[in-house]
């Protein structure tokens, strides 16, 4: 029985890009909560001014905090880390996708798990706070049917954005590479590279034995065509569309669980009175004043 690293030596080149991305994901979050660890206790112990990288982070941290407060109260201030986490993680495997590893939110198998983790997390806190109350609404059996849209929203909306891009900048580079291609004769690179074709003796060869070909035709990638236009299909595709759909799918999943909390009726009475008694206590304040300088002009 061999290794693990003789298992990962020989097994490498059967990992999914996905897969990858997942690896190089998690690599990266984690390398920038070290980062931003140390940072901010040197800052906290030595003072001084804040550097770029504090600033940023502070300001990411910020707007993850509103966006939880705004979706679901400041009492919930505590999800942020979860805010941040999972825009974080759609963001930076979109960033990725600049350096050629594909997103790993292109496989459906990543956008249901993420979806999953919201769709159950709105049983637990219906149950939590509306107790054995947040199954009444199950008494109508189209509930029964529809309490699956969530997940099925979630999950396809983050997959198809995904996908939708990666197919066409794959598209686009294929075309790029086949105008270029046919400029000195040399026919379907793209599909020499990529799919079934014919040896000289018209039998099909499959794609593990036409592997080389892509260092055959590795001029192919450079190009006018590329060079021009791919940098800002690339900006939209993976910094803008990432960064919506990460904000997109925090946003629907703080809505989805505090539409499964209810109204918290005792909260709002309790911000009720603490308001009705800070009024209270103001005008009581405003009126003892005025009868002190009424006293002291009598006097």
């Amino acid at each position: 029985m061999g290794s693990l690293g003789d298992t990962i030596k020989n097994n490498y080149n059967v990992w999914t890009p996905q897969f990858m991305s997942i690896i190089f994901t998690a690599l990266i979050i984690s390398l920038i909560c070290l980062l931003y660890n140390v940072k901010i206790r040197n800052h906290d112990k030595n003072g001084g001014q804040m550097s770029g990288f504090l600033v940023l982070m502070e300001m990411y941290i910020t707007f993850c905090e509103n966006l939880v407060v705004s979706s679901m109260g400041k009492k919930y201030r505590k999800l942020t880390p979860y805010a941040m986490y999972i825009t974080m993680y759609i963001f930076v495997s979109c960033i990725l996708s600049l350096l050629g590893i594909e997103s790993l939110a292109t496989t459906y198998t990543v956008a249901l798990s993420m979806a999953l983790v919201t769709f159950f997390s709105i049983y637990y806190f219906g149950f939590k706070y509306q107790k054995w109350g947040y199954f009444k609404r199950y008494v109508n059996p189209i509930e029964i049917l529809t309490q699956f849209s969530p997940l099925i929203s979630l999950s396809f909306r983050l997959f198809g954005n995904m996908l939708g891009g990666a197919v066409i900048l794959g598209l686009l580079y294929a075309l790029f590479i086949n105008i270029q291609a046919g400029f000195d004769g040399s026919g379907n690179v793209v599909g020499r590279i990529y799919n079934e074709v014919e040896n000289a003796n018209g039998d099909k060869v499959l794609y593990d034995q036409t592997w080389n070909y892509q260092y055959i035709y590795f001029w192919a990638g450079f190009n006018i065509f590329t060079t021009l236009f791919a940098p800002w299909i690339h900006m939209y595709f993976d910094l803008f569309d990432g960064g919506i759909q990460a904000l997109v799918f925090a946003m629907l999943t703080f809505s989805y669980w505090q539409e499964a909390m209810g109204e918290d009726k005792e909260d709002d009475k309790a911000e009720a009175l603490e308001r009705d008694s800070t009024k209270k206590h103001k005008l009581g304040h405003k009126i003892g004043h005025k009868k002190d300088k009424a006293v002291q002009v009598a006097l």
